[in-house]
Order: C-alpha cells, then sequence, then structure tokens
C-alpha cells in the first residue's frame, strides 16, 4: 500500500511539474509578444539580441515539460520534419555562405581582390558579410524556435484559444498606443533615440508606418476571426430579419463589446497607416479566408454566414468611416495616377535581378543586399539602400535560388497542411484559418516591402502560423497530453 501511495504521488507530483512548466513557457511566448513590438519593432542589433535571448530563455522550461515526454515531442516532430528539414537546409547553407570553408572557385571575388590590395591573403567567403549573414541565420533561428514551441503548446485548444485572445488584446493595446502617441505628438524613436525622424504616417511603436500596418492588419484578421465566431454562436439569421437585428444589437452592445473594439481599434490603426501594401495585403487575405471558409459550409448554411460576415464587415467600415482614411485614399489615387510603382522600387527591384542573375545558385549571402547595392546599382539615391522593397528578390539574391526555394517550400507545405486541416476538421478551424489569412497577408505584402524582416512582425506571424499548426491536426491525440 505504501509502495502504491508512492507511486501516486510521483505521478500528482510529475503532472504538476508538466502543467507548470507548460504554462510558465507558454506565459513567457505571450510576453515576448507584448514585448516585441515596444522596441522599435525590435529592430535594432541590441533589441533583437534581446528578443533572442528571451526566446531562448523560453527553451528552459519548455525543456523541462518535453524532456520527461520524447514521445510527445517524435510526435510533434513526425509531423513537421518536411518543413523543419527543408527550413534546415536553408539555414545551413546561409551558414556555409559565412564561412570561410569552400572551395576557392565559391569564394566572392571581392575577397580575393581585397586581398591583393592589402598585400595579405585573406579567408574569403561565399558571402559579402559574413557578420550580416550570420545574424540573419540568428533570427531565423530565433523564429523557427518561437514557431515550434507554439506549436508544440497550442496543440491544446485552450492555450489556443488564449494565444489568440493575447494577440488581440495585445494589436487593439499598440493601436490605441500609436494613436495615443500621435495624438501628443510624439514618436516613439524619440523614447530611444534623438532627433526624432518626423515621419509623417501612423506606426506606433515601429519606426516604418509599413511595418505597422502589417503588424496590426495580423492582430485585425485574428480580431475579425473571433469576432465572425462569437457572432455566429448569438446572431439568430434563421428567425426573421427582425430578429437578427436584435440579437446584433445585443451583441454588440454586450458579450461582443471588447472584441468588436479590438476589431475597429486594429482596423483603424491599419487603415491610418496610410499604407498601400498593408491595406491592401489585408484585404486580400481577408478575401481569401471568407471564400476558404464559406467553401467549407453547407449550401444552406452559406447563407446565414455570408449574413454574419456582412455584419462585421459592416462594422469594419465603421471603423474606417471612424478613422479618417483620407491619408491612405490620398496614396491609392498617387499611385493611379502615377501608373506605376515609385522610381525607387523599382531601381531596388532590378538591382535585385541583376544579383541574382550573377550568383543564382550560390547567392551573395544572406543579408548582404546593403553590401552588394553598390555593384549592381544602375542609379543612385541619397538614401542607404538597406532592404530590396521585396522580400522574394532580396533573399534570392542573398542566399541563392536552391536555398530559397526550400524556404519558400517550408511555408508552402505549412500552408497546405493548414488548407488541409480546415477542411478536415470539424470544429475549432478559427485557428488554421487565421494561420491561412496570416500567410496570405505577409506572402502579398512581402512582394513589395519588407515587413518580415522585423523582429516584431515575424515572432507574431511565426505565433499565428504555430498555432494554425497544431490546431490544423485531430486533437484526439491530445486528450492525454497538453
Amino acid at each position: 500500500m505504501a509502495n502504491a501511495d508512492t507511486g501516486d504521488n510521483s505521478t500528482v507530483s510529475r503532472a504538476r511539474l508538466e502543467s507548470w512548466t507548460q504554462n510558465l513557457c507558454f506565459w513567457q511566448l505571450v510576453a515576448i509578444l507584448c514585448w516585441a513590438p515596444f522596441p522599435l519593432g525590435s529592430n535594432r542589433d541590441w533589441s533583437w539580441s534581446l528578443l533572442t535571448l528571451l526566446v531562448s530563455l523560453s527553451w528552459i522550461p519548455w525543456a523541462l515539460w518535453a524532456w520527461p515526454a520524447p514521445e510527445a515531442c517524435w510526435r510533434n516532430l513526425k509531423r513537421l520534419r518536411v518543413p523543419l528539414c527543408l527550413a534546415g537546409l536553408t539555414l545551413a547553407w546561409a551558414t556555409i555562405q559565412a564561412l570561410p570553408i569552400v572551395p576557392s572557385g565559391w569564394v566572392h571575388p571581392i575577397w580575393p581582390i581585397t586581398g591583393g590590395l592589402l598585400q595579405h591573403p585573406i579567408a574569403g567567403t561565399i558571402s559579402l558579410n559574413p557578420w550580416r549573414t550570420l545574424s540573419q541565420v540568428t533570427k531565423l533561428t530565433t523564429y523557427i524556435a518561437f514557431a515550434w514551441m507554439v506549436f508544440t503548446l497550442t496543440r491544446n485548444v485552450d492555450r489556443a484559444r488564449q494565444l489568440l485572445n493575447a494577440i488581440i488584446v495585445i494589436g487593439a493595446a499598440y493601436a490605441a498606443y500609436a494613436f495615443a502617441l500621435s495624438l501628443v505628438g510624439i514618436e516613439q524613436f524619440s523614447l530611444f533615440y534623438s532627433p526624432p525622424l518626423g515621419l509623417p504616417y501612423l506606426s506606433g511603436p515601429l519606426v516604418l508606418h509599413n511595418s505597422f500596418s502589417t503588424f496590426e492588419g495580423l492582430a485585425s484578421l485574428a480580431s475579425l476571426a473571433r469576432l465572425v465566431e462569437l457572432a455566429s454562436e448569438k446572431l439568430l439569421v434563421s428567425k426573421g430579419l427582425r430578429r437578427w437585428a436584435l440579437t446584433t444589437l445585443q451583441f454588440l452592445f454586450g458579450s461582443g463589446v471588447p472584441v468588436v473594439l479590438a476589431t475597429i481599434l486594429t482596423i483603424s490603426a491599419l487603415v491610418a497607416s496610410a499604407s498601400r501594401g498593408g491595406f491592401f495585403s489585408t484585404c486580400v487575405a481577408i478575401v481569401a479566408i471568407a471564400i476558404l471558409f464559406l467553401s467549407r459550409l453547407k449550401r444552406d448554411m452559406r447563407q446565414r454566414w455570408l449574413l454574419i460576415g456582412v455584419t462585421c464587415l459592416a462594422l469594419m467600415m465603421i471603423g474606417l468611416i471612424w478613422i479618417s482614411g483620407e491619408t491612405l485614399n490620398n496614396r491609392i489615387v498617387d499611385l493611379i495616377d502615377a501608373g506605376n510603382a515609385d522610381e525607387i522600387r523599382l531601381a531596388l527591384w532590378a538591382a535585385a535581378r541583376r544579383m541574382i542573375t550573377d550568383a543564382p545558385l550560390l547567392g551573395l549571402g544572406l543579408g548582404t543586399f546593403q553590401d552588394a547595392y553598390p555593384m549592381y546599382a544602375t542609379k543612385l539615391f541619397p538614401f542607404i539602400m538597406d532592404k530590396a522593397h521585396c522580400d522574394y528578390l532580396e533573399f534570392a539574391a542573398g542566399i541563392g535560388l536552391p536555398a530559397a526555394i526550400c524556404w519558400w517550400g517550408a511555408m508552402v507545405w505549412c500552408t497546405a497542411q493548414m488548407v488541409r486541416g480546415l477542411f478536415a476538421r470539424r470544429k475549432d478551424r478559427i485557428y488554421p484559418l487565421v494561420g491561412i489569412g496570416s500567410t496570405i497577408l505577409v506572402a502579398v505584402h512581402s512582394s513589395v516591402d519588407f515587413s518580415l524582416q522585423i523582429p516584431a512582425v515575424s515572432v507574431t506571424y511565426a505565433a499565428l502560423l504555430g498555432v494554425g499548426l497544431a490546431q490544423s491536426y485531430s486533437s484526439q491525440s491530445q486528450k492525454k497530453k497538453g
């Protein structure tokens, strides 16, 4: 009897430790999501290094939970073995680019030329700037680690719900913070550096309004999806127009108030940022997930959900009217009048294409666009050209086409899995749906900008991708393990 009691106590203690470490790791990740946007999107050397350190520290409680249960970790690894292997190949190649271990024929010509000028041999690399390349490897590894921990923890649907709600609250809070900064005439940049930049558009805690629009776009997708989900439980569509109107009012001024306010705040901040690419990308994502969701329903249910969707869309329009979109409208009109993208972007894209043509297989080194641009530019501008304003071209130019295809293949696989989960699962479809929408948003915006190179945006997307993937699989295997 004593041995039995001892065994029971040991089991209870192990379960408590497992629960405690899981919760600790989970709330550490939520705290990182809260912090990451504040120091200028964590897009300074010190702030992204701190972000990497915080994510690394989160592995301690995660490992304490995962170590006694290797079978659960192995199951999760098997589920994501394809994208993890593809991403691993990409990171391995980027690391090789930065090391002086490659054949001499692979070394970029700038290194022997520099050695000749200095009259001293230099151990060359593929990368034009090994430090930048290794820095980018560290960042990408951090995002993968963050997404992996989110994936394993949010296999539990309760944590998935908590995480999505946390992202909604964080997005709404930073939207309100952005408006507050604008009202008092303070820039976030001036809290860390001086003098202020004098930027004309709403950017909140981030520096650039384009990146802020992506951040708020991700939050607005999450809040809009949650709004539709809650509205479907409260709005009575099949019992007449009067009943529908009454339940709509009850929802808007009752239990739906928090998510309605979050939706209005995030979408209003998106519009006020005046980012054409961010606004267009978010609209594309909303339309895409609406089509996917409606196609999943039976024909007799589509009318009900279409009506609910129109109601939520009306709420979005209220937000657009509440915060004047005049600046965004003027920028869109300017784009139409110009008939094309701006001159600087075209010059950057042309230079990036020349880089790819020059080194299609080996690349010039991940993250070395700033170093390479002067060698491939045909037009000079009085700015530091450190980004190509197209992540696809910049990534391929830096790491080479084979490695870039591996990375993009991993993202396509993840998206396909979330689509499969959306159509296979009978409940909790909101999470893969938001994951798909988030991927579409960043994929579209990345064609004209570089928001995913801002760490705060990347960890937010990594969280939504992780929870979307986690809930794209059946939860039957998670009844015993959280």
